[in-house]
């Protein structure tokens, strides 16, 4: 009987990631929120922006996931530069307390007016095979598919967020329209594909245009909720364990229940020990050992 043994040579690269993502990153002009946080919640923004270690670090499966994504990301800007030489990445922009940086600014004489104003921002999620299905309509059990839902509000925000900020640096930008790429990391399988009517890269990737009526308003929404975040973080407090759902509600949020912002959170255990709403840090069993 063939034994699944102990890796030796298949887990190297997890381990290089694993250790990577130990290493917290700076926000990206040292600002305590960063735009890649929108819709995340507000206690969780709290402990990063005052510093505080990890007390449920990401594990090897996340890093995995996470690892891949940046790989991804990286060999995708190195194509679209030399497709779009004057493409620009990881511009980086700051409104207020928050800062952030994008995957891709290019100008639309390279990628067509139609898409208006002077440039066009680019951002690239990858993800699960239930995730990529939910945006596109599929249903890979059945072979069917229906209307999508496109891109994750909180995506769009981001990207937003982004746009807002160069464009408050370069009085001259003007980004009509956000081009939100998505990449599954599983492909519809070629039967399934031909009886859906689905052709090339389309069976495991996706991109949507997202004009500016759409964005902006959630965009200014979601950057007047975490500049009440910076707020209270000056004053000395962690905020309110609020975080905003997949339908742009408000969601107030339990680490000792199952809601799935909790279970991925990297400060859960100490969270539940800082008990409930705003928290003043100097009390918080994180400054105090």
């Amino acid at each position: 009987m063939i034994q699944v043994n102990n890796p030796v040579l298949t887990n190297v690269l997890v381990e290089e990631l694993h250790i990577k993502s130990q290493v917290p990153k700076p926000t990206a002009k040292g600002t305590p929120l960063r735009y890649s946080s929108a819709h995340s919640c507000g206690r969780q923004q709290g402990y990063a922006a005052f510093g505080v270690a990890p007390t449920e670090p990401m594990d090897e499966a996340g890093a995995w996931v996470t690892g891949l994504g940046t790989i991804v990301h990286e060999a995708l800007q190195e194509a679209i530069s030399r497709r779009f030489p004057s493409a620009q990445f990881e511009v980086s922009s700051e409104i207020g307390d928050i800062s952030g940086s994008c995957d891709a600014l290019i100008s639309i004489h390279d990628v067509g007016s139609h898409y208006g104003g002077t440039h066009v921002l680019y951002e690239l999620k990858t993800m699960g095979t239930y995730s990529f299905d939910k945006q596109v309509g599929w249903n890979r059990m059945r072979g069917t598919m229906g209307a999508g839902e496109g891109p994750a509000k909180k995506a769009i925000v981001q990207a937003g967020m982004n746009a807002l900020g160069i464009e408050s640096e370069n009085p001259t930008f003007r980004i009509e329209t956000l081009v939100m790429g998505s990449i599954g990391f599983e492909a519809l399988s070629k039967q399934k594909a031909s009886n859906m009517g689905i052709e090339g890269v389309h069976r495991f990737l996706a991109e949507f245009d997202i004009p500016r009526e759409e964005w902006e308003p959630m965009a200014r929404e979601e950057l007047a909720r975490m500049d009440g975040f910076a707020f209270n973080i000056s004053a000395g407090y962690l905020p309110d364990r609020i975080a905003v759902d997949d339908n742009g509600g408000f969601l107030e949020l339990n680490p000792n229940g199952r809601f799935w912002q909790c279970e991925y959170c990297a400060f859960r255990s100490l969270c539940k020990d800082d008990g409930e709403g705003q928290v003043r840090f100097m009390e918080s069993v994180a400054f105090n050992g």
